[in-house]
């Protein structure tokens, strides 16, 4: 930390700047608070402007400048209470002075010492994994008795990326990657929508300057020339309101830069194809007289019913999460209807209650009909998990799993699928049917054999969409292969199949090794890796023969490294033959037969051409190293009727 070397100038402005910033946190931190509460938080700022006093930041201003910003985005944006406000004035202290957690313990009670030992770092000589992943550990670890500490570690995140343009490249590149990583999945997770849409936002604001002010540029650009548009399609939505006696305010909200590159990035369109850039939000008060059953709900309706005589509706495009709130606790009615010019509105119907919820999140009371998709079930859901990584020593990295576990429990997005008496499930988006297995129980998902998606036959790899009525069926003889591993998302799913794994003696240790799909190498073929440049460590694996490889030679050969794996018989690649001869009645199956039962592999799919007493056939299976392929190969050629056999680069297909 600098020690703060200003001239009388400088110092006098920065004490004014002080002392400002101070007396707006403590005007707002009194509204609503007990005095002798706001007493205690004005101690707790005496004793961090103390402890911080010959502190400055990188951009030269005192230090004390970032506990009160910390302080008040946790009272005035997150909405947090005093104990909380104080932890944040004091969250820096014992990791940067010499202060201690005892000594806070002793002059603010065990509740705040216990959130401020939550935000410290912890400083060791060595880490089980990285200072970083360590860090991340412990903060999570405090979810499982408290979740303050976590909502204080975003506030205190939101803040540095505020402040980000005074780091150097290096530290921009690493706060944005942990914020991109973990920070805004976190806030997204526990409902508070505004803080996720800034990090992502500042993030990939640092990340890619030139992409975001280019963006930036065209939704200026966007919101000008569609001023007229937007306002003759609110006007008449406003009067419909008032003329119905609904109190109601509607926002124009254009999505965010960030928002706005991810939509044409996952679609791979410009922005002229993209869909809902602006999001108009109807936020009603709830009607407090007349007939008893005007809930939110049916006056989410009421209102819905009244667009839909105004506009077209686009067919599909209702989203009742409502009844069905998101996995974060978030309640609204979507839907999208045309304007005048030819363009699709997206409108958002809620309470102002469910809109006090999507930006507190987790703070605010929830509706009694959130249920499954509460936030605050994630918690606990969340909390198990944690307990659940303890057990199986997963906090201890040996196997490198953690930080999986978290990403698997962060996702942004979720699905309900259903079971066949209707039971809902909650997944994230991309789980497969045996993540589905394994959240019914982990016997179901050890023993899955295949699924019934919406009554049709289906592999337990098959991803499954919003909706789908799913039905496991299992058997005695299937035990969990480690290709499994790639068809899961869900930590439980992840866990379970790595202890099944760990039963059955087969390594499951992440390599370091990629092997590239221009090629498709085998072990025992001769190879060539080449290092990546992330800092991963990750080996990039090629034939040597193949063109991508001799290219990257020439351009990149100080990556080159030299690559030596042995063949793993629990470890399977894909691969192809190509078998081409004179035609009789059985080849094939006698072809097939070698394969899967004198060399016990798995054929994938295998596929027969016949032409004038010719046949061809391209067999796709999965083998465990060259020399086994070419094993096969050589059996293959004594077959009556067989030519030739070789083996094909599956980047031809």
């Amino acid at each position: 930390m600098d020690i703060l070397r200003m001239g009388k100038k400088n110092e006098a402005q920065y004490s004014q700047l002080v002392e400002e910033q101070r007396d707006i946190f403590l005007k707002n931190a009194a509204v609503d608070r007990l005095p002798e509460d706001l007493e205690r938080i004005r101690q707790a700022y005496e004793y961090a402007f103390q402890a911080h006093c010959r502190q400055t930041r990188k951009a030269g201003e005192p230090y004390i400048l970032h506990p009160i910003a910390v302080a008040r985005i946790v009272n005035e944006e997150i909405g947090l209470g005093t104990n909380p406000i104080i932890a944040s004035l004091l969250h820096d202290v014992v990791e940067d002075t010499p202060h201690t957690v005892e000594e806070i313990r002793e002059l603010f009670g065990e509740d705040i010492a216990y959130l401020v030992d939550g935000l410290t770092k912890e400083k060791k000589e060595q880490y089980k994994l990285s200072m970083q992943v360590d860090n991340i550990r412990k903060m999570l670890m405090t979810i499982q008795y408290d979740i303050r500490a976590l909502l204080i570690k975003l506030a205190d995140r939101l803040h540095n990326m505020r402040t980000l343009a005074d780091m150097p490249l290096h530290k921009q590149m690493k706060i944005t990657g942990e914020t991109d990583f973990f920070f805004a999945p976190l806030a997204n997770r526990l409902g508070l929508y505004k803080v996720k849409t800034e990090l992502e936002n500042l993030s990939f604001r640092f990340r890619s300057p030139e992409e975001y002010a280019r963006i930036q540029k065209i939704l200026d650009d966007y919101a000008v020339e569609t001023q007229g548009i937007r306002t003759r399609f609110v006007t008449p939505i406003e009067q419909t309101l008032r003329e119905h006696g609904i109190n109601a305010r509607i926002s124009q909200d254009i999505r965010s830069v960030y928002s706005i590159w991810r939509h044409m990035q996952q679609r791979q369109v410009p922005f002229r194809r993209l869909e809902s850039v602006y999001v108009f939000n109807i936020v009603f008060d709830v009607k407090t007289e007349g007939p008893c059953d005007v809930s939110e709900k049916n006056q989410s309706l009421q209102i819905y019913s009244l667009l839909t005589d105004l506009y077209l509706e686009r067919v599909g495009s209702f989203h009742n999460y409502v009844d069905n709130p998101k996995a974060n606790g978030y309640e609204a009615l979507h839907c999208m209807f045309m304007t005048e010019h030819g363009t699709w509105a997206e409108v958002h119907i809620k309470s102002r209650r469910m809109e006090e919820a999507s930006i507190h999140g987790c703070i605010v009371k929830r509706h009694k009909n959130v249920g499954i998709g509460g936030v605050d079930g994630w918690v606990e859901e969340f909390r198990g998990t944690l307990k659940d990584m303890v057990y199986h020593d997963g906090f201890n990295n040996k196997d490198g799993f953690f930080i999986e576990g978290v990403k698997a429990n962060l996702y942004n997005d979720d699905i309900r699928v259903f079971t066949p008496k209707g039971e809902q499930i909650l997944l994230p988006s991309n789980a497969s049917a045996l993540d589905f297995a394994y959240v019914i129980h982990s016997e179901i998902g050890d023993h899955a054999l295949f699924a019934r998606v919406n009554g049709m036959l289906c592999s337990i790899k098959t991803v499954l969409k919003r909706g789908d009525r799913v039905e496991i069926g299992t058997s005695s003889a299937i035990m969990p292969q480690k290709d499994w591993l790639e068809a899961v998302v869900t930590y439980k799913a992840k866990s379970c199949i790595r202890s099944a794994l760990r039963k059955q003696n087969i390594s499951i240790k992440p390599s370091r090794y990629k092997f590239a799909k221009c090629c498709s190498p085998l072990t025992g073929d001769e190879l060539l890796g080449f290092e990546a440049q992330d800092g991963s460590g990750k080996v990039f694996v090629h034939t040597r023969d193949c063109e991508r490889a001799i290219k990257l030679s020439t351009e990149h050969g100080e990556t080159i490294v030299n690559v030596e794996i042995e063949a793993d018989e629990n470890t399977y690649y894909p691969a192809h033959i190509h078998a081409f001869g004179v035609d009789r009645k059985g080849i094939t199956f006698e072809i097939s037969q070698i394969i899967s039962e004198e060399w016990g592999l798995n054929i994938n799919n295998m596929s027969v051409t016949t032409r004038d007493a010719l046949f061809e056939c391209d067999i796709y299976l999965e083998v465990r190293s060259a020399k086994e392929i070419y094993n096969i190969i050589k059996r293959l050629e004594s077959v009556l009727g067989v030519e030739e056999v070789k083996r094909v680069s599956l980047s031809r297909d």
